[in-house]
């Protein structure tokens, strides 16, 4: 959602994130095997003419690049749907549906390792990899077979494909976000690299607190196993957001336009004792058990998800977090939402 007093790079054409995701895909050793096959086609061509070796070696390189592209799936604008043309007809068919919401200027900006297709790009040195989006997509339609939404930037050229985009205004979105939630039966809030949480972002989850639709909410962070990727800075940012919904009053008392007003002993407590250095996302229960013993004025019910920390028996090296590491989190909270009550 946008944030124009605070930020002013919001209007994103999408470019940052492409860039992002190739890096992550092609990597080191990606760029270290275009190398070495540039070398071994000098190399051979430079006096006997082609030969097999540097064919088959290419031939190999360009089906892992193709698939690699095919892979990324990126939405172009064009299939980018206006949100008044869809917000109301779906909350009216009552239709089963995930919501995902970020801040404007940030989609497809944390990106994982997926397990998806590894096989096939081994031999051309490069990562099959999945945005924070797909993940969460493809998780929702696994257990469900339904679509997922999310509101971008009326301005975004390329989008992380797999799910549906809708486009919104930066004077205009709040109201069909505010249908988009009433209606939606799981709502996924992804907290982006190196960011606070916006005024929008805090108008959201008051929405979110006032609509009574908390135990729909599911929070993910960006993965902790990628030096520099934001992990921290978002793990203390849903610390802040656990601290202020203890007071829920504090956000339906919030001025248009401004955050609220944190406990940060409270913020002390949640980063340094409750919540384990791996977290990577939590969800809100309302009828079941929970990891947080409540004070008796707060009505936070939570339980949180890590990620894995095991070794591999024939590597011995840590395991990377990936897209099948959200999976346990995201599905677990996608079938509490199906228990809740409407």
């Amino acid at each position: 959602m946008p944030d124009t007093e605070r930020h002013t790079f919001q209007r994103e054409t999408g470019t940052r994130a492409v860039v992002l995701r190739l890096w992550r895909s092609i990597g080191c050793f990606g760029l270290f095997n275009i190398m070495i096959l540039m070398f071994i086609i000098a190399l051979f061509s430079e006096r006997n003419g082609p030969t097999i070796l540097p064919i088959c070696v290419f031939l190999l390189f360009t089906v892992g690049v193709f698939r690699m592209v095919w892979l990324l799936r990126f939405t172009p604008s064009p299939r980018i749907k206006e949100i008044d043309n869809i917000a109301q007809g779906l909350v009216a068919s009552g239709a089963r549906y995930c919501l995902i919401l970020r801040p404007f200027g940030s989609a497809g900006h944390i990106v994982v390792r997926s397990g998806r297709g590894r096989r096939t790009l081994a031999l051309s040195g490069m990562k099959v990899t999945s945005t924070m989006e797909q993940v969460v997509a493809r998780a929702w339609s696994d257990e469900y077979g339904c679509e997922a939404y999310a509101v971008v930037d009326p301005n975004l050229v390329l989008a992380p494909g797999g799910l549906v985009y809708m486009r919104a205004e930066h004077s205009a979105w709040k109201k069909p976000v505010e249908e988009l939630i009433t209606g939606a039966h799981s709502i996924v809030l992804i907290l982006p690299p190196h960011q606070e949480i916006r005024s929008s972002s805090w108008w959201e989850v008051r929405k979110i607190v006032e609509l009574q639709r908390l135990e729909r909410l599911t929070v993910v962070l960006p993965p902790y196993d990628v030096k520099r990727n934001g992990h921290a800075e978002a793990r203390r940012e849903l610390c802040k957001l656990l601290a202020v919904l203890e007071d829920p009053l504090c956000l339906v008392n919030l001025a248009e336009g401004t955050d609220p007003v944190f406990n940060g002993a409270r913020v002390d407590y949640y980063a340094d004792k409750l919540l384990p250095p791996r977290t990577l996302g939590v969800h809100f229960f309302r009828n079941q058990g929970t990891s947080l013993e409540p004070q008796a004025d707060g009505p936070v019910l939570f339980n949180f998800g890590i990620g894995v920390d095991q070794k591999s028996f024939l590597s011995r090296r840590k395991r990377k977090v990936s897209e099948f590491t959200y999976r346990h989190l995201l599905l677990t909270a996608y079938r509490s939402d199906a228990e809740e009550l409407p």
